[in-house]
């Protein structure tokens, strides 16, 4: 098989046909497709196994629920193709995407493509950032899911990948650091990639979830791997979006002060000349003003400006 396609599943019987359904209709056909059952209550075992009943190049696993890093990795170990990709069991993709990314590999390690965000309405998430001619810096600062990205297999058991378990986070945890391994790497400007964004999905809980505080575990991991001497703009960009940014807005939507005020100190500590940087200068002016807001200490202004977002 030239392409494995690995899915971790959840509780996803209402969208896992919906997305077997789309790689099955591939108009590039030499393709093994992994699930590992990670524990689901709800029906979607069944779904799955009327499709195993039914196509040979589907291999099922199950374990008990240890979450999706641990289901990836499980299927890693199964995969044969020549090329990995994953895929959300609640997503789907377009008919030609993987014909576009085969087309596009020649000897690239990681193809990309863009991603089309569907929540309350549709709207594309570019997932490269083309801003230094260094294609691995780049990638290390660009979208951090493993999802519309294939990989060379040989290049993920080269550097000896795996996910790391048991935390949140874990995508950015195990997929930056690999753009210090290669300058190989396709972007594709075409969003083949549809991510359904639902009310029960990780960020999307209503109620507070001490695991978002492995940020600060996951942004000390990655200030170990990612050497700061050659990669200073990403890493401290990396601090920027997924700190102070991203993480700042979860805590805020809780009123978790403490968190922010945490957030507050490190940047304040380690980039306190973040606004020179090259990434974030290359962000929209919203972007931007939210990161100033939150810098400065600013959380009433940034609550009433993010109400309902």
């Amino acid at each position: 098989m030239s392409i494995s396609v690995i899915i971790p599943v959840y509780n996803t019987a209402k969208y896992i046909e919906k997305c077997l359904d789309s790689i099955l209709s591939q108009t590039y056909k030499d393709i093994e497709i992994i699930i590992v059952n990670d524990g689901s209550t709800d029906n979607s075992e069944k779904i799955i196994k009327k499709y195993l009943n039914k196509y040979s190049n589907i291999k099922y696993f199950y374990e008990e629920n240890k979450g999706q890093a641990s289901a990836r990795n499980l299927a890693l170990t199964k995969a044969s193709g020549k090329y990995i990709t994953f895929l959300d069991s609640d997503d789907y993709i377009d008919s030609n995407m993987f014909k576009t990314m085969i087309d596009n590999a020649c000897d690239n390690d990681i193809i990309i493509c863009d991603i089309l965000m569907e929540d309350n309405k549709k709207y594309i998430l570019k997932t490269y950032n083309c801003v230094k001619d260094d294609p691995g810096k780049n990638y290390i600062t660009s979208y951090m899911g493993p999802v519309a990205k294939l990989y060379k297999k040989s290049f993920l058991e080269k550097n000896k990948f795996k996910f790391i378990e048991n935390i949140f986070y874990e995508d950015l945890a195990s997929i930056a650091y690999l753009g210090m391994y290669t300058k190989k790497i396709k972007y594709i400007e075409k969003p083949f990639y549809h991510y359904v964004i639902r009310n029960g999905s990780t960020m999307k809980q209503k109620k507070y979830n001490k695991h978002l505080e492995d940020i600060f575990y996951v942004i000390n991991h990655l200030s170990e791997k990612i050497n700061s001497n050659s990669y200073k703009d990403e890493l401290e960009y990396l601090y920027i979006e997924h700190l102070l940014y991203s993480s700042s807005l979860r805590f805020i939507k809780y009123n978790r002060l403490d968190m922010l005020y945490k957030i507050n100190e490190i940047i304040r500590k380690k980039y306190p000349l973040y606004k020179k940087n090259i990434y974030y200068k290359n962000k929209s002016i919203k972007f931007r003003i939210i990161c100033n807001l939150i810098y400065n200490k600013q959380y009433k202004i940034l609550k009433v400006l993010t109400k309902g977002r």
